[in-house]
């Protein structure tokens, strides 16, 4: 995964050279503007996948290690020693570069506009290219000693083999133990309160011909699902589940704050 990351941050890079490149030339006319906006929001979406790849492979890898770790009962050791990357040096470039990545888009749409000084749009390209930069550098390195972590705890460790008393008592466990299924879907429901706004915040201020998308469906759908999320987190909690008035009534006023909240704001 490593190569693939570095391979994939230099291809981002590259592409970011020519979008700049276009830019020294955006105000010469607008064909030359509209080529510099068309790519420029191809190389940050490009770039802010490329840059969010890390967070997916670090979440699989904790599964990962967990299950593995949990099977064979190897301890809890290992996921310990899993989270210290965390605490390394590539852990901020990790957030600092897909964030300011999006923030480039949306200040080049915001500063053709002239809704934002233009000084503000090439400070970003350069935060954001130097922090693409130190995710290259400092990143990989994590990563492989990540793999190589995964590699001791299989080498020094054994899952049970299938059709055993091992494997059944496991299968066992993992049922009594396993969250339920309506605590999980409002984990979801609740990212995507969240998401759909940022998606309406991309079509208003990073996209030319989405700018007049009205706000009200995304905030209303956003309000329903932080109101679902919090009713089912709150009433199918594995630990302390609540009644269903002690639930969903305080999910219920936290959708009409969050409905007020947006109703003032937009």
């Amino acid at each position: 995964m490593a190569t693939i990351y570095r391979a994939l941050t230099t291809a981002v890079l590259l592409l970011w050279v020519y979008v700049i490149m276009t830019g020294l030339d955006a105000g010469l006319s607008k064909e030359a503007l509209s080529l510099h906006l068309r790519v420029g929001l191809v190389a940050a979406l490009v770039g802010g996948a490329v840059q969010s790849l890390p967070f997916a492979y670090f979440l699989g890898t904790s599964f990962w290690i967990k299950a593995f770790a949990k099977a064979s009962r190897a301890g809890d050791e290992w996921e310990q020693r899993q989270r210290q990357w965390m605490k390394g040096r590539s852990y901020p470039a990790m957030y600092a570069a897909p964030f300011l990545t999006m923030g480039v888009a949306i200040s080049g749409s915001m500063v053709e506009t002239a809704r934002l000084p233009h000084a503000v749009h090439p400070v970003l390209v350069l935060a954001a290219g130097l922090a693409q930069v130190a995710a290259l550098l400092l990143v990989p390195a994590a990563m492989q000693r990540n793999s190589a972590l995964m590699d001791a705890l299989a080498d020094e460790h054994q899952v049970p083999k299938p059709d055993t008393p091992e494997m059944d008592a496991l299968i066992a466990e993992e049922e009594q133990l396993a969250l339920p299924a309506l605590f999980q879907l409002s984990r979801l429901l609740l990212l995507f309160s969240v998401q759909v706004l940022l998606l309406w915040l991309y079509l208003r201020f990073g996209t030319e011909g989405f700018r007049e998308t009205p706000a009200w469906p995304f905030a209303a759908s956003s309000c329903a699902l932080l109101t679902v999320g919090l009713g089912l987190n709150a009433s199918h909690d594995p630990d302390h589940p609540k009644a269903l008035m002690r639930a969903w009534t305080p999910a219920a006023l936290a959708g009409l704050g969050a409905a007020l909240l947006f109703s003032l704001m937009l």
